[in-house]
């Protein structure tokens, strides 16, 4: 037997080994791994990714392009796949391996919402504008409960603000009356942020970039409003590709289109479409609501064109009126209004310094229940310039408005019997603003800043000019790293102004003279571990020649008779008055986290000079307090709930045996309590997402509750049954949100 030497059959089964391996592990192989990297979720890719593939003890890397394509040339030095790592600020990372030679789709994951959260600031880096407030941002804004999904009715669950009347989205802000609060948009003056009732924001929530939240003692760059303001920012659309959405609700339908062309051009496209008529029919059946907006936005370097308008309308049946026929036309039943606006804005960057300048065109109209109405065109023009050096900022600004108003009847009945119905709202007249201001701001030290500012407005309608010039201080201190002061005081004129904000009531009975406020407040920012912060806040407002609306009919004799110029409508619920407020804000708050949210206290004093001497305003709640809390947990699910209380507003009890009044405002209408509840729920496929949300405001069912009432038998009212006037109500909202 012939017998082979061991070392002798290990060479030969080496070879045998050698001839018959695969070539692939005969030797390295080297190749290309190529890709794209995109959004979960999307279509749209992700620039600057960084993508690391490791084989064996060999790895390269890269980043991808604009597309978010990339290509790594590699040798493979061990046998299987290629484990892939793709990186990037905004995203998970991702995890996965690849072979050579294939093209492969990656998706990342967005980071989640509460690691880009919003921020509660004394001075939003985003903003300009000296003086305390409050800035929302992010995701967040557009979930929390109670609001509807929409970031304008976030303000309700602020501090220092109230909201008397039910459902409605009407607020006094430190115990101004609600026309004296300002809304801006994209530095546009706008007539209103909310649609009627139900109805949400008149701009597209996932438009809203950022909303400031100004109560008071704030610079002069905002003017022309004696009371609160609120500052809304939308944004241009997103340079990563193409974006849009369909959201079906209950009560509307909204839809968005986000376009990036070539040459950095970049177009938005949204809107809301409005059908709450079965929602508003389960409350009372006499009502009907409808209501549509749009907005259009186009971005080209520093140029940016806007158009948007919006459009609201309330039937009530002839029945609500006591008619007889209840098959007659409700025609003239109906309140419209509706607002367009043209927006051409162009801002640039020399060096340290800035310039904006803006030219808007607008159309306002407004339609009372007899068909009388005012239409209004107008035409403004704004420029600001910002100078900065290493210890001094100076911001200057102008802008003038022309506006022309004329009376119209927009209804199909013969209205000719009560021509007099919108007064002094809709007479035809010519219109004429101006004004400036300078802000200066000064950093003498670290973490002190001193901002003196003033500000001068004229105002000219019919033969009246009208002149208000308002200076204003603010001070900022950050006295460690982790205590903030802050403080201002100045002086805040405006025109006469309905009580509440409507399209087309502008620069109206100049004769009543500009309205005053004087604003200080002073307040404290604590920040804490685990993204905690406390921020207490105590103001004092002084208001004289104020245009107050007239809420309870009934103290007759403890109220103003209407200013002698006045007639309409706004002789009926205007009165002027003098007054103040005072009070405290406190505001702690999680800002980041899987649970987030804030406990807002507020406690207040508005208070009115009546004939019959000094009571509280009719809209004064000493107490408020929101409780906002939301957690997300696992499986894309966020749970939210908001619990609300508020003192009753002032009330008169009317007396037996003739209804005469007791003191004005000596009693208060139940507290208020509310739970708001709020889920949603993401889904995430490759190429889209698909969002289910469920709210229920007042889920509780509690009642809603608006003054008193006395009942009647025959022809006696009997004024020893008084009885609440309001209804039990729940208003649920839930919807669908497709998106890519």
């Amino acid at each position: 037997m012939l017998r082979v030497a061991r070392p002798a059959l290990t060479w030969l089964w080496l070879a045998l080994w050698l001839v018959c391996a695969p070539q692939s592990l005969r030797a390295e192989e080297t190749g290309r791994l190529l890709g794209r990297v995109r959004v979960l979720g999307s279509i749209n890719p992700i620039p600057e990714a960084s993508v690391e593939a490791r084989s064996g003890d060999v790895v390269v890397s890269t980043m991808t392009d604009d597309q978010g394509h990339f290509e790594l040339p590699i040798t493979v030095s061990s046998p299987g796949p290629v484990k892939l790592k793709v990186k990037h600020p905004a995203f998970e990372t991702l995890f996965t391996s690849a072979t050579i030679g294939k093209t492969i789709d990656l998706r990342l994951r967005k980071q989640p919402a509460y690691k880009q959260p919003f921020q509660t600031v004394v001075r939003s880096p985003q903003n300009k504008t000296e003086g305390q407030h409050i800035s929302l941002r992010g995701e967040e804004l557009r979930t929390l409960p109670g609001a509807l999904g929409d970031p304008f009715r976030a303000v309700g669950l602020l501090p220092g603000v109230a909201t008397p009347i039910p459902l409605l989205p009407l607020y006094v802000v430190r115990g101004a009356s609600p026309g004296m609060n300002g809304f801006y948009l994209d530095g546009m003056r706008v007539p209103q942020l909310f649609h009627l009732l139900v109805g949400g924001g008149v701009v597209h929530a996932r438009l809203v970039e950022q909303m400031d939240f100004y109560p008071g003692a704030y610079d002069a760059s905002f003017g022309r409003y004696a009371g609160g303001i609120i500052d809304a920012k939308t944004r241009a659309a997103r340079s990563d590709g193409y974006h849009g959405e369909l959201e079906l609700r209950l009560f509307d339908l909204s839809a968005l289109v986000e376009l990036a062309l070539p040459k950095d051009v970049r177009i938005t496209v949204s809107g809301h479409y409005g059908y709450p008529g079965p929602i508003i029919h389960a409350i009372d059946n006499r009502v009907d609501v409808g209501y549509w907006d749009y907005q259009l936005r186009l971005d080209w370097k520093g140029l940016t064109v806007q158009a948007l308008g919006s459009y609201d309308s309330v039937s009530i049946s002839n029945q609500a009126f006591g008619g007889a026929n209840p098959s007659a036309t409700q025609s003239d039943n109906t309140f419209r209004t509706t607002f367009h606006r043209l927006q051409l804005r162009y801002a640039w960057q020399i060096g340290r310094h800035s310039v904006e300048v803006a030219a808007v065109g607008g159309i306002d109209e407004m339609t009372i229940f007899q068909g009388n109405g005012v239409r209004k065109l107008g035409l403004n023009l704004r420029a600001a310039t910002t100078l900065s050096w290493p210890k001094l900022t100076l911001r200057l600004g102008a802008d003038t408005e022309v506006s022309r108003f004329t009376a119209q009847n927009f209804g199909d009945v013969d209205v000719r019997a009560r021509p007099d119905d919108i007064g002094d709202l809709g007479g035809s007249r010519d219109g004429v603003v101006a004004s400036a201001y300078a802000v200066l701001s000064a950093e003498p030290w670290q973490n002190l800043k001193l901002t003196a500012s003033a500000r001068l407005d004229l105002y000219h309608a019919g033969s009246v000019t009208l002149l208000g010039i308002d200076p204003r201080l603010q001070l900022r201190a950050k006295l460690t790293d982790f205590l903030l002061l802050h403080a201002g005081v100045g002086y805040y004129q405006q025109p006469p102004s309905f009580p509440v904000a409507l399209p087309g009531i502008d620069t109206y009975a100049l004769s009543l003279g500009l309205q005053h406020a004087t604003h200080a407040a002073v307040g404290q920012e604590l920040t804490m571990p685990y993204s905690l912060s406390l921020s207490l806040t105590g103001f004092y407002q002084k208001y004289t020649n104020s245009n107050d609306v007239v809420i309870d009919f009934t103290p007759q004799l403890c109220t103003s008779p209407p200013p002698e110029s006045l007639s309409g409508y706004a002789a009926v619920i205007t009165r002027q008055v003098d007054g103040a407020s005072y009070g405290m804000e406190l505001m702690f708050r999680r800002k980041t986290g899987r649970f987030t949210g804030w406990i807002a206290y507020t406690l207040s004093r508005a208070e009115r000079e009546f004939t019959c001497g000094l009571r509280p305003a009719d809209y004064d709640q000493p107490h408020i307090l929101n409780v906002v809390a939301q957690v997300r947990l696992p499986w894309n699910l966020m749970v939210g709930a908001r619990f609300f209380y508020s003192t009753g507003r002032p009330i008169t009890t009317l007396k037996p045996p003739d209804g005469s009044a007791t003191i004005r405002n000596a009693d208060r209408l139940p507290d208020t309590f509310q739970l708001d509840l709020r889920i949603d729920r993401e889904w995430l496929f490759r190429s889209f997402a698909l969002d289910v949300f469920l709210e229920a405001v007042n889920a509780t069912y509690q009642q809603a509750v608006f003054g008193l009432t006395y009942p009647r038998e025959g022809n006696i009212t009997r004024y020893d049954q008084p009885q609440i006037n309001g209804f039990r109500w729940i208003l649920p909202s839930i919807g669908v949100r497709g998106r890519f």
